[in-house]
């Protein structure tokens, strides 16, 4: 499936390996196509090494390639080029550019400004299960064998996929470790921002963790970096019949 939207980019992004991660990075770091050749080099990688993971991003629609021009007597080569090039246009700033504005506006406006940015994640959270097409959680009953453990690597991947970095915790099976902020500023990330992130996760646990468990946060020195505990909070609410 190629990515033709924000809603499938994001998607087939957290869906890539660490290699073909790289890949894309040392991709989007050019304005111009770049060559095989130049990226394997970037990426400290052989030649053939990287050719599987671009034609990966390839069929994913991430990247597009382009006929170079032939030097002297050399063979035509193919050019790379990402679809989400880096600058004031690029998907990433312009999200950004969003963020900004829209936590500016919170701060001159809102009573509480974290509460808001909580209250606004909770609606991100929202659009962002009705845009990956999750299914509604409160419909049906419970499976015996559900197990919270074996149900955070859907969450870790949907997270991932708009842009969290969640990662599974080393000592924790029901943990995340957020490591990424897709709504704060790398220059100046601002407090706000990561409490939309926040609202944005507690609503994603809510509606799919089946009212097993709810999250908590352990934030460290690091403020991008945090951890997202589930504790469980019961046998699960009494969910309603599928109609």
């Amino acid at each position: 499936m190629r990515a033709s939207g924000i809603d499938h980019i994001l998607p087939a992004i957290g869906s890539l390996t660490p290699a073909q991660q790289t890949v894309l990075a040392a991709v989007s770091g050019h304005d111009d196509p770049v060559r095989v050749a130049d990226v394997a080099r970037e990426c400290g990688l052989h030649v053939n090494t990287v050719r599987e993971p671009l034609d990966v991003l390839l069929e994913l629609g991430l990247v597009e390639r382009e006929r170079m021009p032939v030097a002297g007597r050399g063979r035509p080569a193919w050019g790379y080029v990402s679809r989400a090039l880096s600058g004031p246009a690029s998907s990433v700033e312009m999200l950004r550019h969003m963020a900004r504005s829209t936590i500016a506006w919170m701060r001159a406006t809102a009573a509480d400004p974290m509460a808001a940015g909580r209250d606004l994640g909770h609606h991100l959270g929202d659009d962002a299960l009705a845009t990956a097409k999750v299914p509604d959680h409160d419909v049906g009953e419970i499976s015996p064998g559900f197990e919270l453990a074996a149900h955070m690597t859907k969450i870790r991947v949907f997270l991932t996929a708009f842009g969290l970095a969640a990662e599974p915790h080393p000592e924790i099976p029901t943990a995340l470790v957020l490591r990424d902020c897709p709504f704060a500023d790398p220059a100046a990330p601002d407090p706000v921002a990561f409490a939309i992130r926040q609202g944005m996760v507690e609503r994603v646990v809510e509606r799919t963790a089946r009212g097993l468990a709810a999250p908590t946060f352990r934030d460290g020195d690091d403020p991008w970096v945090t951890e997202v505990v589930l504790v469980p909070t019961g046998p699960g609410r009494i969910r309603r019949p599928a109609s």
